[in-house]
């Protein structure tokens, strides 16, 4: 693990992984605070002693530049034994910047030159280069103390032109004030810069900037810090907002697939953006004053200017405390708890309660105020609030998913809703694209029915066999057969998987599921936005009475919160393409030895396989409840695709051939009339 963090650059260090990192710290009850901007900056404020509660800090060299940071580990040595010439089991090894100080000082005394200040050494700090520093901070120093300051030594130096210096002395300025005056958050829920609460005397006469959004953009209203920092918003959108950019990286999978979808959801994530900047215009007029937001994506050699959004007003919600609470008692879940606060609930319940005006006064009312303005924007919902009685109803999306029924996959079943909507759920391979930046041309994956029968290993799961029906079918056939596979295990790939913390994952993995959950994060971290955005305007037009000590109880009950692996997919997709026995032949007739086989031998970090399959078995009905709702739409916009429209019998009755195998799914209609199993059905005896 630490190994990972270390790793700067790299994934590990993404959005999402600390997305996950401060939901596992919330679930295991871990004390955390996310900082506003730098965590270094906030660390640092934190071990002055006016507001000491960091004793020490463990980190890079680098944070000894940041003031009150006088001791600083460098790293812990963990292992077992003891070597000769190492560090033990326990040991650390740290510096003190007073003795590195003590060092130039006496150098300084012993020079006749004047004291060497914490300004001039975080002067000399970034002048260095990080990996000479240790040998040029003494000259360094040398040279900043002649001149006073890093600026006036950048001027003097000889051999530049005079404009190429001044602009080297700015950036100089530019980088000391921004960890000079970085941003923290106080103890009493201030966001400040450093220099505000600075009690020394070398400090007194030194001027915070009077334009900070020069170094961190427009500042924002402390409500929203707060949020950042218990981790109900994501730095994300705030960067989007403050500086008025999006910024597409290069995804763990670059298909042509993964950039259409960028390329419908844009609409959605520029409204998302402008619900926050037309409330923050409200108190700072510099937002509106602003060109169009650019789009920065890694295969563009220039951004593209997104043209603003139309002005939604979200509607009010006539939402009861009590009320909630008694349908949730009278509508308990399958384990018999009160029926919990999702998608489904508010749809069903509350469809028609769109208001002008409303004032919510419970935790529970604003969690539903939330879930029904996000389906809202979405276009869940079909009212005119503009007229004197205001009437709410439903849109085919929110009537697909109230006949679904389906509580415990109602979060799943909106992200399927709009992975239809947009198009992204094909049955189709993906087409790769070339990494070389601005490269138009594109290559498509490794196509598995290849007429040699070869498999490309790398790309997707090895050893798998064609089953023995289709072995000797007609190309259509088997393409027809793929198609369903890919269906079915990027459906069933939605849902998270529990599997064993004490083993990591061996078993097969696939390239086009790792593709399509790429597509499937893009969509799931924008949902993830509105919603987030959606409870911060909330708070910001003031339409909730909550005690700020319920605060924390937010984000936890909010959708969205956890993405899902694959795992799910890569099972169901071995036990669609596989024959009946998995290349066992004692497996022939035995539905539970098939099972044991899967759970003990192929996929041993699998937590509970058996449920896992009748859960995913569960949330397949429910999708075809969607996609049956769905396709009633015959317009050319309709959000069901052809082709999905003509695999999704075909894989639903393959599915219930291949699946029954292993579990017992009990009196199920195996079949369409037009469609035979050649095996027959499934086998009634185990033996």
């Amino acid at each position: 693990c630490k190994q990972l963090f270390e790793q700067t650059g790299s994934t590990i260090t993404s959005s999402e992984f600390q997305h996950n990192l401060i939901r596992i710290l919330r679930e295991n009850k871990v004390e955390f605070l996310k900082a506003p901007y730098m965590a270094w900056a906030q660390m640092a404020h934190y071990c002055q002693p006016k507001e000491r509660c960091v004793h020490q800090i463990q980190g890079p060299i680098d944070m000894i530049m940041f003031e009150h940071v006088d001791a600083l580990i460098l790293d812990f040595h963990f292992d077992e034994k003891k070597k000769l010439g190492e560090k033990g089991k326990g040991e650390f090894e740290y510096v003190f910047k007073s003795e590195i100080k003590a060092e130039l000082v006496h150098d300084a005394e012993v020079r006749g030159s004047q004291k060497f200040t914490d300004l001039q050494f975080l002067d000399c700090c970034l002048l260095a280069p990080v990996k000479e520093r240790k040998t040029m901070l003494s000259e360094l120093a040398q040279h900043v103390r002649k001149h006073g300051s890093a600026a006036h030594f950048i001027l003097a130096k000889p051999g530049g032109t005079a404009s190429v210096q001044v602009q080297l002395a700015k950036d100089h300025l530019r980088l000391r004030a921004s960890i000079r005056h970085s941003l923290v958050f106080t103890l009493d829920g201030q966001c400040q810069p450093m220099t505000a609460t600075r009690h020394k005397d070398e400090g007194k006469n030194e001027r915070v900037p009077c334009n900070l959004s020069d170094l961190w953009g427009l500042r924002l209203p402390n409500i929203l810090y707060f949020f950042l920092s218990i981790g109900a918003i994501q730095t994300q959108v705030l960067i989007n907002v403050v500086q008025n950019q999006m910024i597409e990286t290069i995804p763990q999978m670059d298909t042509e697939d993964y950039r259409m979808l960028l390329h419908r959801i844009l609409p959605l994530r520029t409204q998302i953006a402008h619900q926050l900047i037309t409330q923050l215009s409200a108190k700072d007029e510099r937002y509106h004053k602003r060109e169009a937001m650019a789009c920065w994506r890694w295969y563009m050699k220039n951004p593209c200017s997104v043209a603003q959004p139309p002005a939604i007003v979200l509607d009010e919600w006539q939402l009861e405390h009590h009320q909630i609470a008694k349908l949730q008692k009278e509508h308990k879940d399958q384990d018999g708890a009160p029926a919990a606060l999702d998608f489904l609930f508010v749809v069903t319940h509350f469809h028609k309660n769109a208001t002008k005006v409303h004032q919510y006064r419970s935790v529970e009312e604003v969690i539903c105020a939330i879930h029904l303005k996000a389906l809202d924007l979405l276009g869940y919902f079909t009212h005119a609030t503009q007229s004197e009685d205001p009437q709410s109803g439903l849109s085919m999306f929110s009537d697909a998913l109230m006949k679904t029924n389906a509580p415990e996959f109602s979060e799943y079943s909106v992200l399927l809703v709009e992975l239809f909507r947009t198009k992204a759920l094909t049955c189709s391979h993906f087409k790769f694209m070339k990494p070389e930046s601005g490269e138009s041309e594109s290559e498509y994956s490794k196509d598995p029915w290849e007429s040699d029968g070869t498999r490309n290993t790398v790309h997707f799961p090895s050893e798998l066999k064609l089953p023995s029906q289709y072995s000797k079918a007609t190309a259509p056939m088997q393409q027809n057969y793929e198609k369903c596979c890919l269906l079915v295990s990027r459906i069933w790939s939605l849902l998270p998987m529990a599997l064993s913390q004490d083993e990591a994952w061996y078993s097969d993995v696939s390239k086009d599921l790792l593709a399509f959950n790429t597509v499937v994060r893009a969509l799931h971290k924008t949902l993830r936005n509105l919603i987030e955005v959606i409870a911060a305007v909330l708070f910001l037009e003031k339409k909730t009475e909550i005690d700020p000590y319920h605060y924390n109880e937010l984000p936890q009950q909010l959708p969205f919160g956890q993405e899902s692996n694959t795992a799910m997919g890569v099972v169901i997709d071995y036990i669609m393409r596989n024959d009946e026995h998995f290349g066992e032949p004692q497996l022939y007739y035995n539905r539970a030895e098939r099972l044991k086989y899967l759970a003990e031998v192929k996929f041993t970090c699998c937590h509970d396989l058996e449920a896992d399959l009748y859960k995913g078995f569960r949330f397949w009905c429910t999708a075809k409840t969607i996609y049956e709702e769905l396709k009633k739409e015959k317009s050319p916009h309709s959000a069901i695709i052809r082709e999905i429209e003509e695999i999704f019998p075909h894989a639903d009755d393959m599915l219930r051939v291949k699946l029954h195998r292993v579990i017992d799914l009990g009196d199920q209609k195996w079949a369409h009339e037009d469609y035979v199993d050649p095996e027959g059905p499934p086998p009634v005896v185990e033996e």
